[in-house]
């Protein structure tokens, strides 16, 4: 933005700003479906009931508001008085997801489909118009917008007290946190986080303008007379933060602490006692009476004890571990859907991340460009109120509270760094004014705007989105299956033809709902089987990625159900795996096609001691023993590399002992790989490893014998041509090794 930006110019454009954001959060609340945010049912049925039942909730019986019931209450009051006029639900109103996989066990993989994101199953009653508890909670979601609004123009105000004669630069910090995904994700959700975040955001904007230098100039002579209204009015605000979450303390503390400062600065111990009585005084009065619950109902006055107990225990963590975690805290704080399981693109989060490097480097350029000032400095009461040091201090108070309680239990999402986003966006405005104007900005400012939209019209709604009415496609292979539970399967996708360990295969199932459908709701069980019929996938859950069972089906109605399973990370490779599918957990799957796997990477080629046909090479071959007695078994081991694909040809190895001109004194004899791999599905450049075992005859004579291997066309009965030294062997049989034969 221009740093000659009029102020009513950036008042326009601030308006431009926050319609823009509270048309983006009532969006995300309107395409997120209900209690698809972290701990949003809790957070509802808080406010459900102190509803009903006129009270503040307990941990003596939290029902199903668990951890929640332990939280400060100003939020829930606010909300339950939406909940109280438009009807509230209890906890039998929601449908859960038996295979909901909110915790993300897959770790950061990049390639992560939305399979059991949802928590909860949404009917038609979340459907438009919105009733009962549907309509409380999504106006309760538009309460949290307005916080969120509210926030806002505190970050506006907190810029124009910083750069009072550049409204251009606060306008861009206001802009940055309008238009993250993150923000306007939680503020479209029920959740407390938006009321602390706006009670922080005020307070810290108040706190800058009450040590302003030139507000302080202005009083040097009337002592705290015209700072009365500012202090008692932040005291209350502090207060209401309190009631808010439990940071609400840290805010009290960080607050008053650097107020003393500059109360002893301005008269000494007169106006400390008066900072004392204006601002802890009326903080401690709106918020104090709850902490003194706490201590009275669990002997803990912020009551974090109760929170950790009901969110699943003390555990003790390391800072190691905590570093571990910090890039689940990193991209949380830009843009993580749902139960922080739904994830955008990868470039929405280098977009952000490049954001951020670029503020982080123009800021360190801005400070260091003026080395004089920085070797001037030391550290006195009047640096320690100079506006940076303050936001400084205010972020590294809302880090280490997070810190403290990162180490006792899960805290590992970004939002929790929200009461301290006026430090953020500040810096970050900071750091982008030091590259060319307008443009950097204004582009900066057009892709944080392009992520938030695009998260919210594309990232959420396929995520949760269910499977479309079609007819079964003519590329599927039909089968007509039906199944006790009064569901038909007409046929069957496989789209992946090739894998790795950790990818995913994915399938479309045709489906249609009998009228003799059975009430329950059958999970689907997809399996995938490698060598041995060994299970090395398993996907279930409910039809449409989890999100549509098949009671929601109408009759008759075709749906394309896509699915997927992941192949283990220590599954065997290569192999032709069977992808099977079922309804009844403790029954046999029904085949309905393979899926190639092969290694994560291929083994590098080497000179073959042999090569069969025109396609295939033979690098190495090894006998297990040198020596056995009769009624022995012996291994070879071989490794195959192939130059071309052999074609639709039924390749058969075998193994023989004895003279390769004579009937073989004991074989080996099979498809290759075990049939487990066919030579049809090889490709040019695979090296793979087989083993076959060869038995010997009990009244096999002692003696010297020769082990020979090769090939043939199963079909024809022809061997392969075998080369090996330049020359075709006669027999199409390689000797790889004796055999000595003892007793």
């Amino acid at each position: 933005m221009p740093r000659t930006m009029s102020v009513r110019l950036s008042r326009s454009l601030l308006i431009l700003t926050l319609s823009i954001y509270l048309a983006l959060a009532v969006g995300y609340g309107v395409v997120t479906p209900l209690f698809e945010t972290p701990d949003e049912h809790l957070h509802y049925f808080t406010a459900d009931f102190i509803a009903r039942e006129g009270r503040l909730p307990t941990t003596r019986d939290p029902g199903p508001m668990a951890q929640e019931s332990a939280q400060p209450p100003l939020y829930y009051v606010l909300a339950s008085m939406i909940v109280r006029a438009t009807g509230g639900a209890d906890d039998a109103s929601l449908w859960a997801n038996p295979r909901s996989n909110p915790e993300d066990p897959l770790g950061e993989s990049l390639v992560q489909p939305p399979l059991n994101i949802n928590a909860f199953i949404h009917g038609p009653a979340e459907g438009w118009p919105w009733r009962g508890y549907v309509l409380s909670a999504h106006l309760a979601r538009m309460l949290s917008a307005v916080f969120g609004l509210g926030t806002l123009i505190c970050i506006y105000g907190a810029g124009r007290v910083v750069w009072p004669s550049d409204p251009g630069s606060a306008l861009v910090a206001t802009a940055l946190v309008a238009f993250l995904p993150q923000f306007a994700f939680i503020h479209g959700a029920v959740s407390n986080d938006a009321a602390i975040t706006f009670f922080s955001a005020a307070a810290i904007w108040q706190l800058l303008r009450i040590t302003n230098d030139e507000l302080r100039m202005t009083n040097e002579e009337a002592g705290l007379s015209s700072s009365t209204g500012s202090l008692a009015l932040l005291g209350m605000t502090i207060g209401l933060a309190m009631l808010s979450k439990t940071a609400g303390l840290l805010l009290l503390v960080f607050c008053v602490a650097v107020l003393l400062v500059w109360a002893w600065r301005r008269g000494g111990r007169r106006h400390v006692s008066a900072v004392v009585a204006l601002v802890a005084l009326p903080a401690l009065l709106l918020g104090g009476w709850w902490l003194w619950r706490n201590w009275v109902l669990y002997g803990d006055p912020t009551a974090a004890n109760q929170f950790i107990l009901l969110a699943g225990g003390e555990r003790p963590y390391t800072l190691r571990q905590v570093w571990h975690d910090m890039d689940r805290v990193w991209t949380s704080l830009f843009a993580r859907f749902g139960w922080m399981n739904v994830r955008p693109p990868v470039w929405v989060w280098f977009a952000w991340s490049g954001i951020a490097a670029l503020a982080a480097i123009g800021a360190l350029l801005r400070v260091t460009r003026n080395r004089r000032s920085l070797h001037q400095f030391h550290l006195s009461p009047a640096t320690l109120l100079h506006p940076a040091m303050i936001l400084l201090g205010w972020f590294a108070v809302v880090g280490l509270g997070w810190l403290q309680f990162m180490l006792r239990t899960p805290a590992d999402q970004g939002r929790l760094f929200f009461p301290a986003l006026i430090p953020l966006a500040l810096a970050a405005a900071y750091g982008l004014g030091r590259w060319p104007r307008p443009w950097t900005q204004l582009g900066v400012i057009g892709l944080a705007l392009l992520t938030s939209v695009y998260s919210l019209a594309v990232v959420i709604p396929s995520a949760y989105a269910l499977p479309p009415p079609a007819a079964a496609s003519a590329e599927a292979t039909p089968l007509d299956i039906q199944f006790p539970e009064g569901l038909e399967l007409l046929g069957a996708r496989v789209e992946t033809a090739e894998a790795r360990p950790g990818d995913w295969a994915w399938v479309t199932l045709y489906w249609s709902a009998l009228p003799n459908r059975t009430d329950g709701a059958p999970l689907v069980y997809l399996e995938l089987f490698g060598r041995d019929y060994e299970r090395i996938g398993l996907q279930s859950g409910y039809h449409g990625r989890g999100n549509y069972p098949a009671t929601l089906w109408p009759v008759g109605e075709i749906v394309a159900d896509r699915a997927a399973v992941r192949v283990l990370d220590d599954a065997a490779a290569p192999v032709e795996a069977r992808l099977t599918v079922k309804l009844d957990e403790t029954l046999s799957g029904i085949d309905i096609g393979t899926v190639k796997v092969i290694p994560a990477h291929w083994p590098e080629p080497v000179m073959p001691i042999a090569t069969l046909g025109d396609s295939i090479e033979l690098a190495s071959a090894e006998v297990s023993t040198t020596s056995a007695a009769p009624g022995e078994t012996v291994e070879v081991h071989l490794r195959w590399q192939v130059i071309a694909p052999p074609g639709p040809a039924q390749l058969h190895l075998f193994a023989h002992l004895g003279d390769p001109a004579a009937q073989p004194l004991a074989q080996a004899d099979g498809p290759v790989m075990g049939g487990q791999y066919p030579a049809r599905l090889w490709a040019a450049g695979e090296v793979f490893d087989e083993t076959v075992a060869l038995t010997l005859p009990g009244d096999l004579p002692p003696g010297e014998y020769p082990v020979t291997v090769g090939l043939y066309d199963f079909d024809s009965g022809l061997r392969l041509p075998l080369w090996a030294d330049g020359r075709r062997l006669p027999t199409d049989a390689l000797p790889v090794s004796s055999l000595l034969i003892i007793r």
